[in-house]
């Protein structure tokens, strides 16, 4: 009769456990598919100034010339990405290898500062799915610019105005804005991505508030 009882209790035991797991691996599916991803590119020659100039750039803050734009661009993706990427979203930088010149170099920039803004009217909308699948991404973020803004007055102060777009896949412009940090000097690569978080922070917020009334 024991033995009758406790081969009952260990079947009821193992339907039990098989519906419990069956049940969480549902979820972890539907956790998965609700996932956002967003694929961060940042466009070459994108470092603009109202004073500084390359050379000037490269010597105060230790990086090479040609290097300016990706240095930036890398600092201010890789932020975003830890600073943003949260259940049912991830933020992701774009590799090396998955840069596509077609995208890039067909992306409009008009404007500098707080008025720059990108359009996709030149890029082929298979062009941009492909990069996005490829990614496995569902958006496009697209660093358009980095504005380096001096001020002498009340003191000297330089503004880095951080400019975006965000892209579904199908060239829809669905946000686009500027945020900005500050700091004394052209400062050190290291300290920019310190001084840089609370902003970068920011426009993830705001991509994921936008995404959240999609």
């Amino acid at each position: 009769m024991k033995n009758l009882f406790f081969f009952r209790f260990l079947a009821a035991s193992i339907l039990f456990f098989g519906f419990v797991t069956d049940s969480s691996a549902k979820g972890g599916k539907d956790k998965v598919s609700n996932e956002k991803k967003i694929l961060i590119v940042g466009l070459t020659d994108n470092v603009k100034s109202n004073h500084f100039y390359d050379d000037w750039i490269a010597e105060e803050t230790g990086m090479k010339v040609e290097n300016i734009d990706s240095e930036y661009n890398y600092i201010i993706a890789d932020n975003i990405a830890s600073t943003g990427s949260q259940e049912n979203y991830k933020f992701i930088p774009i590799s090396d290898d998955q840069v596509c010149e077609k995208i890039t170099q067909g992306i409009k920039v008009e404007g500098e500062g707080e008025g720059c803004h990108s359009d996709l009217s030149n890029v082929l909308e298979n062009d941009l799915q492909d990069l996005l699948n490829k990614s496995d991404a569902d958006y496009l973020l697209v660093l358009n610019q980095h504005y380096l803004k001096y001020q002498e007055r009340p003191m000297n102060t330089i503004f880095h105005i951080v400019s975006f777009t965000l892209f579904d896949k199908n060239k829809k412009d669905l946000l686009h804005g500027n945020n900005y940090f500050t700091s004394i000097n052209l400062e050190k690569p290291e300290k920019v991505r310190k001084i840089s978080r609370k902003s970068t922070s920011k426009i993830a917020s705001s991509i994921i508030k936008t995404l959240e009334q999609i």
